[in-house]
């Protein structure tokens, strides 16, 4: 007898639904997230499986055995009970870890290293001019080869350390780009593995930089206490001044989400005047994109966090027009002017700014700045702006959700 799609449906949204309640995006990130490292590369990212959950809850498709074990592992039931009669037979399920051993190929040598190294700077270019959205597979799939070339041992002995020194500057790259595609539990993951392997491999200064990326993401997830507790540990040591800056910016955004805001300013202020001498000797080679619009965007958003919007217009300006050449972070940018002009009802340099994403849009995939935008367009219809303004950001929000932002229907 063939499964009762519509029951299987409906159990799947009451446990979805269930204390302590997850919504579809939720779970999509959570089942992305249970993936073993080398099938979450081929997997949809959260947009698409969200559509998937929505038609497996309305009993339109039953998951293949793929989703449902992820199902398993992130509810903690088992497959019989979330799926009953629609479990197959154990032999046809598809395993998510297959045997390994015929990919291996041959081990890695040093110019397996040096395509490692080449590729993460390369990805990184791409990064700085496309986003994050469409090359996180990419850079996943290479963290991934190199990191299970690591564990299986496919590599002669005499390149180990370098081995691991450029593997974990992989998972560095991929953990970026995680973080900007707003896939925060796979950054996470990939964070935590590099930065495993840097100290392994001694690498102590992409060590460094890894801690950073964890401070920067608890900043993002508002968890300034954990942002704080990193920086804090890392200020003993000889560092370089832009090292220092980076760590003044974590820990002044982190002060600032506490409520700190005479320390938060006098933190970003030193991390500001930790940059006056150029770069230096001492400095290292991935400190390159620490500059002034840097520290000036941080400061604006600490305002932001403090509460503050109309001081942080003028900072969130002055970031993005000394980062115009910089066409992913120029985007950010803007999106977060836009956000503080709107909370300032400044609706005048509010339409010109808009005007300007709205022509970026579709030439820079980064899903972190993008939701944010999304989530802005929405505000800034119900706001009940001057109508040039308000059919601006509902047009950009029907371009982004296929919905009007006023009203939330969908547009045919």
């Amino acid at each position: 007898m063939s499964p009762d799609k519509k029951a299987v449906g409906a159990r799947l949204r009451e446990v979805r639904e269930a204390p302590p309640y997850w919504s579809r995006a939720e779970l999509a990130r959570l089942l992305r997230a249970a993936a073993d490292p080398r099938d979450r590369v081929n997997m949809p990212h959260v947009p698409s499986l969200v559509t998937m959950i929505k038609q497996w809850e309305s009993g339109k498709w039953l998951p293949n055995p793929r989703y449902r074990v992820l199902y398993a592992r992130v509810t903690g039931l088992s497959e019989d009970e979330l799926f009953g009669a629609a479990r197959e037979p154990a032999a046809e399920v598809v395993p998510l870890l297959a045997d390994h051993t015929p990919l291996n190929g041959r081990p890695a040598d040093s110019g397996f290293v040096e395509s490692i190294r080449e590729s993460s700077q390369a990805l990184v270019r791409l990064d700085a001019v496309h986003g994050a959205d469409d090359i996180l597979n990419l850079a996943l799939r290479v963290f991934h080869r190199a990191h299970h070339k690591l564990a299986t041992g496919a590599y002669t002995a005499a390149i180990e350390r370098d081995f691991m020194a450029a593997a974990g500057e992989a998972g560095e790259v991929a953990a970026w780009l995680a973080y900007d595609a707003d896939e925060q539990d796979v950054s996470r993951h990939a964070i935590q593995e590099a930065l495993l392997l840097s100290r392994q491999a001694g690498d102590r200064d992409m060590e460094l930089f890894e801690l950073t990326h964890l401070a920067m993401q608890a900043v993002h997830l508002h968890r300034p206490g954990e942002a704080l507790r990193i920086t804090t540990s890392l200020f003993d040591g000889d560092l370089s001044p832009r090292v220092t800056a980076l760590l003044n910016i974590r820990k002044g955004r982190a002060l600032a989400q506490l409520g700190r805001g005479g320390e938060a300013l006098d933190t970003l202020g030193r991390a500001r005047a930790a940059l006056l001498d150029g770069v230096t000797g001492r400095d290292s080679s991935w400190t390159w994109w620490i500059t002034d619009s840097e520290v000036l965007w941080h400061t604006g958003m600490a305002h932001a966090d403090l509460g503050d919007w109309p001081a942080a217009v003028p900072l969130l300006r002055e970031s993005a027009d000394l980062r115009v050449g910089f066409r992913r972070a120029h985007y950010n940018d803007q999106v977060h002017l836009l956000n503080a002009l709107a909370h300032v009802g400044d609706w005048r340099e509010a339409e010109s700014v808009l005007t300007e994403v709205a022509g970026i849009l579709g030439e820079v995939g980064s899903a972190r700045t993008t939701n944010l935008l999304r989530r802005l367009t929405r505000r800034i219809v119900n706001a009940d702006p001057p109508s040039t303004v308000a059919d601006l950001a509902r047009t950009v929000h029907l371009s982004l959700t296929g919905e009007d932002g006023g009203t939330g229907l969908a547009l045919r």
